[in-house]
Protein backbone atom coordinates (compact mmCIF):
# COMPACT_ATOMS: atom_id res chain seq x y z
CA UNK A 1 0.00 0.00 0.00
CA UNK A 2 1.43 3.78 -0.93
CA UNK A 3 2.01 5.29 2.09
CA UNK A 4 1.23 8.95 2.20
CA UNK A 5 4.58 10.18 1.54
CA UNK A 6 4.79 8.60 -1.88
CA UNK A 7 0.85 9.82 -2.76
CA UNK A 8 2.17 13.17 -1.65
CA UNK A 9 5.34 12.64 -4.12
CA UNK A 10 2.71 10.94 -6.76
CA UNK A 11 0.67 14.16 -6.55
CA UNK A 12 3.37 16.90 -7.03
CA UNK A 13 4.64 15.02 -10.29
CA UNK A 14 1.36 15.24 -11.49
CA UNK A 15 1.45 18.59 -10.65
CA UNK A 16 4.67 19.31 -12.05
CA UNK A 17 3.85 17.22 -15.58
CA UNK A 18 0.41 19.02 -16.12
CA UNK A 19 1.94 22.46 -15.59
CA UNK A 20 4.76 21.43 -18.36
CA UNK A 21 2.17 20.80 -21.03
CA UNK A 22 2.19 23.82 -22.56
CA UNK A 23 5.26 23.77 -23.63
CA UNK A 24 4.84 20.24 -25.27
CA UNK A 25 2.23 21.22 -26.91
CA UNK A 26 3.72 24.41 -27.89
CA UNK A 27 6.87 21.83 -29.44
CA UNK A 28 3.95 19.32 -30.69
CA UNK A 29 2.99 21.91 -32.81
CA UNK A 30 6.11 22.99 -34.54
CA UNK A 31 8.48 20.06 -35.71
CA UNK A 32 8.53 17.38 -33.30
CA UNK A 33 5.22 16.23 -34.20
CA UNK A 34 5.96 15.81 -37.77
CA UNK A 35 9.14 14.27 -36.94
CA UNK A 36 7.60 11.71 -34.39
CA UNK A 37 4.82 10.74 -36.77
CA UNK A 38 1.79 12.12 -34.58
CA UNK A 39 -1.31 11.71 -36.07
CA UNK A 40 -3.28 13.04 -33.32
CA UNK A 41 -1.33 15.78 -31.25
CA UNK A 42 -4.01 15.51 -27.62
CA UNK A 43 -3.94 11.74 -27.50
CA UNK A 44 -0.14 11.63 -27.99
CA UNK A 45 0.26 14.54 -25.11
CA UNK A 46 -2.58 12.81 -22.37
CA UNK A 47 -0.13 9.66 -23.58
CA UNK A 48 3.22 11.46 -23.02
CA UNK A 49 1.68 13.18 -19.67
CA UNK A 50 0.34 9.71 -18.12
CA UNK A 51 3.90 8.30 -18.87
CA UNK A 52 5.78 10.83 -17.61
CA UNK A 53 4.02 10.53 -14.36
CA UNK A 54 4.20 7.14 -13.72
CA UNK A 55 8.00 6.70 -14.75
CA UNK A 56 9.22 9.15 -12.37
CA UNK A 57 6.84 7.97 -10.03
CA UNK A 58 8.28 4.37 -10.75
CA UNK A 59 12.07 5.19 -10.67
CA UNK A 60 11.36 7.57 -7.25
CA UNK A 61 9.54 4.77 -5.90
CA UNK A 62 12.29 2.17 -6.18
CA UNK A 63 15.23 4.25 -5.33
CA UNK A 64 13.42 5.62 -2.28
CA UNK A 65 12.32 1.61 -1.62
CA UNK A 66 14.94 -0.43 -2.78
CA UNK A 67 12.17 -2.40 -4.49
CA UNK A 68 9.80 -1.91 -7.58
CA UNK A 69 6.03 -1.02 -6.63
CA UNK A 70 4.08 -4.20 -6.11
CA UNK A 71 0.58 -5.18 -7.68
CA UNK A 72 -1.76 -3.44 -5.58
CA UNK A 73 1.28 -0.05 -5.30
CA UNK A 74 0.83 0.03 -9.23
CA UNK A 75 -3.12 -0.06 -9.34
CA UNK A 76 -3.22 2.91 -6.45
CA UNK A 77 -0.96 5.36 -8.62
CA UNK A 78 -2.42 4.34 -12.01
CA UNK A 79 -6.24 5.12 -9.71
CA UNK A 80 -4.46 8.42 -9.35
CA UNK A 81 -3.25 9.01 -12.33
CA UNK A 82 -6.23 8.08 -13.83
CA UNK A 83 -8.26 10.69 -12.09
CA UNK A 84 -6.25 13.46 -12.92
CA UNK A 85 -7.43 12.53 -16.57
CA UNK A 86 -10.06 15.46 -16.90
CA UNK A 87 -7.56 17.78 -15.52
CA UNK A 88 -4.82 16.78 -18.05
CA UNK A 89 -7.43 16.47 -20.76
CA UNK A 90 -8.22 20.42 -19.89
CA UNK A 91 -4.55 21.62 -19.44
CA UNK A 92 -3.89 20.03 -22.99
CA UNK A 93 -6.97 21.47 -24.87
CA UNK A 94 -5.93 24.89 -23.27
CA UNK A 95 -2.42 24.55 -24.62
CA UNK A 96 -3.87 23.46 -28.30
Amino acid sequence: MLDSEMRGFLETIAEAVINAIPNLASNMKQEEAKKLKVKNNDDYLLGYAHGAIMGSFATTFLAENKRPTNEEEDQQARDIVYNRTDEIMRAISKAS
